[in-house]
């Protein structure tokens, strides 16, 4: 257990750098994400049933998919989430997930290909209704437009940065582009953190991340900086306990506001 993750300390932005990550953290995006995904598994089956709302899917599909959410690691894996469903795979957990998938990584590429077209074709064609789908938390557009030291806030996300640019240019908020990271299988949120840190020349004491997957943040206890968990993301009780049986501290949105 890092003692620096169990720690609970004040947060000085003149001095800090504070790191967001963007899907769950400043946006609500489980519906446009659930709808591009279902969209991109039609594709990728050959069928050409398309959606523009949840309300076009059961509600048993629904609330499968939006459990199903809190697994996500990366973008092709909202396309897994339907073939998930429609094999009635038993998926209790993450390691059931990651099984899933590792069974079926055959369709990695083809589901990333999908996913990733079937967003760009959404944005280009329907962009408002694409943006609307895209909502920020409450209170969350306002917190980064009045961001003091907007060159000391970062985001680090799994999103392409064409989505997470356009969703804040929609907003009217302006961070540096240089303070936005898009992590991959090729250089994750680890490697983006500790390339930071030794950029920086900053201590892992005055670094601090909030994610709401708790696997990404196990991962990045090695590195000693300050982890948090978003609980009003897409993460789950079990995700919360485990979080806090390791020393992260588990933040609500208004808790956050008030510390940040």
């Amino acid at each position: 257990m890092s003692r620096i993750s169990q720690a609970n300390p004040l947060f000085n932005p003149a001095t800090d750098i504070l790191a967001l990550d963007f899907d769950g953290v400043v946006v609500d995006s489980i519906a446009e994400c659930l709808i591009v995904g279902y969209n991109a598994y039609q594709n990728a089956i050959g069928r050409v049933k398309r959606i523009t709302g949840l309300d076009q899917m059961s509600i048993s599909i629904q609330k499968e998919s939006r459990r199903l959410r809190n697994f996500i690691r990366h973008g092709e894996d909202y396309v897994y989430i339907f073939q998930i469903i429609t094999e009635k795979y038993l998926t209790r957990d993450q390691t059931d997930f990651d099984r899933f998938v590792d069974k079926n990584i055959q369709n990695k590429e083809e589901f990333r290909m999908q996913f990733y077209r079937e967003r760009s074709r959404f944005l280009q064609e329907e962009p408002a209704l694409w943006l609307s789908l895209n909502s920020f938390y409450k209170g969350m557009s306002d917190f980064l437009k009045n961001y003091k030291l907007a060159d000391r806030l970062y985001i680090i996300t799994t999103k392409k940065l064409e989505y997470v640019k356009a969703i804040l240019a929609h907003a009217g908020i302006i961070l540096p582009e240089e303070n936005l990271f898009a992590a991959d299988s090729s250089r994750g949120k680890p490697e983006i953190i500790a390339d930071l840190l030794e950029k920086t020349d900053l201590s892992p004491n005055n670094f601090f991340f909030i994610d709401d997957q708790v696997d990404t943040l196990l991962k990045l206890q090695t590195l000693n900086v300050r982890l948090f968990l978003a609980s009003w993301g897409y993460t789950n009780k079990q995700q919360i306990r485990q979080a806090k049986k390791v020393g992260i501290p588990v933040f609500t949105l208004s808790e956050f506001y008030q510390r940040f």
